[in-house]
């Protein structure tokens, strides 16, 4: 008769094999995971970058290179390196005030520097020989460069979208403000024709809300709408885009919604519309103008979770 030891750990023999394979599959999901979110954050944030040098041109290493936002709640610092360069990134949109500083030096501080998504722009910087505690505040500089960059297309700002007068308030309408963009109103707002972006088909352009994917994959356009006000900016990237897109060859819409701010905050709009104030040249014997009369109410609110 022969006798079979026990296992003394009491756990079957394929037990350990099948904890490390699904140890393995969780580091991988995790791996996954970490990649989405560094994709969707260079997505949806910029950089700022530059070279900072004293009066002769020479790189000073050690400045500390300071970028905030009190209504965003942002407050990120660099430090240049051996050759004076340095790179804050994973900056919101939003408008910054940069601070440069060092001892031996006059700070330098540069105010209402606006940032839009998903951008490397270039701030360099010359600082004169002096005290810390002597600053210079330029309040208005010329608009940052993005040197680096080999795409093509247009960033839609804030200030355009609240200003430029849109029928319908949607706003995707300003999608004709960028070069080599047409829309075709005589199609359905959300078909595969509707926005050819250098030619291409509407259904080969990706649309991305806050770094996620938002596109209509059997009719083309954006799945899903989204309110006019809830929008902050948008960026159309018709051509060139770095390998962080793809699944598209028709352009990219890159869009960032409001989110909260250090301010509590809100707003209600009425949009209204009727056939006896629109022009037309119907002739009234054909009977006129169609009946129009549509409203649009809209209302948001918004503000901090926890201050800071």
């Amino acid at each position: 008769m022969k006798i079979h030891k026990a296992h003394s750990s009491g756990r079957c023999p394929g037990t350990w094999a099948i904890w490390k394979h699904s140890m393995l599959h969780v580091c991988s999901l995790a791996f996954f995971l970490f990649l989405s979110w560094a994709n969707l954050v260079a997505q949806t944030t910029s950089t700022i970058e530059g070279v900072v040098k004293d009066k002769q041109g020479l790189a000073v290493a050690g400045v500390q290179v300071r970028a905030t936002s009190s209504a965003l709640a942002v407050d990120l610092i660099a430090t240049t390196d051996s050759e004076g360069n340095y790179h804050i990134t994973t900056l919101p949109p939003g408008i910054y005030e940069i601070k440069v500083s060092k001892d031996g030096f006059q700070s330098e501080i540069f105010k209402n520097i606006e940032v839009t998504l998903n951008r490397t722009l270039s701030l360099d910087v010359t600082m004169q020989v002096g005290s810390l505690n002597q600053v210079v505040e330029v309040n208005s500089v010329t608009p940052l460069l993005e040197t680096s960059a080999s795409s093509t297309g247009s960033t839609i700002t804030p200030q355009q979208i609240e200003d430029m007068p849109i029928n319908g308030r949607n706003y995707l309408d300003l999608l004709q403000l960028v070069p080599g963009v047409a829309l075709n109103r005589q199609n359905d707002p959300a078909g595969d024709n509707s926005t050819p972006i250098l030619g291409e088909r509407g259904g080969n352009a990706l649309f991305l809300i806050d770094g996620l994917p938002n596109r209509d994959n059997f009719n083309g356009g954006p799945s899903a709408q989204f309110n006019q006000d809830s929008i902050l900016e948008f960026q159309v990237i018709s051509g060139g885009y770095k390998a962080e897109f793809g699944h598209a060859s028709g352009g990219i819409i890159n869009v960032v919604t409001r989110g909260g701010t250090n301010d509590w905050h809100g707003g209600v709009s009425v949009f209204f519309r009727n056939s006896v104030f629109d022009s037309n040249d119907i002739p009234a014997a054909t009977g006129g103008a169609p009946f129009l009369n549509r409203w649009d109410p809209t209302a948001y609110f918004g503000g901090p979770i926890v201050k800071d």
